[in-house]
């Protein structure tokens, strides 16, 4: 009832934004671009789809960032939030935006794996891992940007989109670092590494590196804590909103 008619109210806004389109030219050409690099680069195949979904993995905070910050700014412009206010159930409202721009999100992942997939096992004859492999990349990625998703959402409407864009490039450096050696120990309690990271050691394990198994193990339960009590907070944030402080 009432989240359906706010999911479909929040698609028909989201008409007027180039959130839609970005869903489908980001994936589009970032795969592209990376098929079209990997056909002359010499690195080993393996190294190539790591660094593919790392490259994705960590680009994906800030876009979250720009997204969110986006249908709050088109909130803002829609009668200064004022609809949301009104609304007797602002949680359904909330949750709607979130729900949306995670069905766009797990699309465009979804679309950005098949198509590197795709390019690099068939353009470029590169078959070590099957097109599966790539498919579940994409979703350990998507199900790692679950709490960030909630938590931009909540910084937008909170202080504003020069807030969430910032925390989204903020967060897109740290997941950046936590690929790297400094990561090794303390990824696993750090939310905005979980795009990159997540994929990445779902990658070792695919392509046989068993110890990555314990790295995995260790952060599907921070993960699941951390996921729900975002969930709730978000939940009990939005029931109790009052307008964000930038509109006063």
């Amino acid at each position: 009832g009432m989240l359906r008619r706010n999911l479909h109210a929040d698609l028909l806004k989201m008409k007027g934004l180039p959130i839609m389109l970005m869903h489908i030219l980001i994936p589009v050409i970032a795969s592209g671009l990376f098929v079209a690099y990997y056909s002359f680069s010499g690195w080993s195949e393996e190294t190539k789809i790591v660094a593919f979904y790392q490259a994705i993995g960590a680009g994906l905070p800030v876009l979250i960032g720009i997204f969110t910050a986006s249908i709050m700014e088109q909130e803002q412009n829609a009668g200064a939030c004022q609809n949301l206010l009104t609304l007797r159930r602002k949680a359904a409202a909330f949750l709607s935006k979130v729900m949306l721009l995670l069905l766009f999100s797990l699309f465009a992942l979804l679309l950005t794996a098949g198509i590197f997939g795709f390019g690099f096992n068939k353009i470029l004859g590169c078959s070590i891992v099957s097109v599966g492999i790539y498919m579940v990349a994409a979703l350990i990625m998507w199900c790692g940007s679950v709490p960030l998703y909630i938590w931009q959402m909540l910084l937008a409407f909170q202080f504003g989109k020069g807030v969430s864009v910032g925390a989204g490039i903020v967060s897109g450096l740290i997941s950046a670092l936590m690929l790297t050696n400094m990561g090794m120990f303390i990824w696993e309690y750090i939310p905005a590494s979980w795009t990159a990271r997540m994929p990445y050691t779902y990658l070792r394990i695919a392509f046989g590196q068993w110890e990555a198994i314990n790295e995995m193990k260790s952060v599907i339960p921070v993960f699941c804590i951390f996921t729900a009590m975002s969930m709730v907070y978000y939940l009990y944030w939005a029931f109790h909103w009052e307008g964000s402080r930038i509109l006063e």
